[in-house]
């Protein structure tokens, strides 16, 4: 299996919801640039007001129809909300309905393992 790094650019609100390991899963519309994301790859995502950045490894990957079926399926506190009416509000002001037409992905998400820790130069590293 060939691991593979993405860029994603996401706004604070939802960067500070990965950072923090609030948010487990990322919901998206299913659009050409995440069509080759697939378990073991490693997405960096980036603020796009501060440039800071984040890597997560993928555990997992979901394809939905829809917003709404995937927020019946999924639980709404590892997407990072209180419950699904805030998800909901969400969705509505970021997307439009056209953005569901290739149907919504789930990325279920995590902090990648250190495989282990390496002396260099008298420094740790990890590896």
């Amino acid at each position: 299996m060939v691991k593979t790094k993405h860029k994603i650019e996401i706004y604070p609100f939802s960067y500070n919801k990965i950072v923090g390991n609030i948010r487990k899963i990322d919901i998206r519309p299913y659009k050409k640039y995440l069509h080759d994301v697939g378990v073991g790859d490693m997405i960096e995502y980036v603020n796009v007001e501060t440039k800071d950045a984040t890597i997560r490894e993928v555990k997992g990957v979901a394809l939905f129809d829809s917003f709404d079926t995937m927020l019946e399926m999924l639980p709404y506190k590892l997407i990072g909300y209180d419950n699904k009416n805030e998800i909901k509000v969400r969705i509505e002001r970021m997307y439009i309905k056209d953005d569901e037409e290739n149907g919504v992905m789930a990325i279920f998400i995590d902090e990648p393992k250190v495989k282990r820790l390496v002396k260099f130069r008298a420094l740790d590293r990890t590896a």
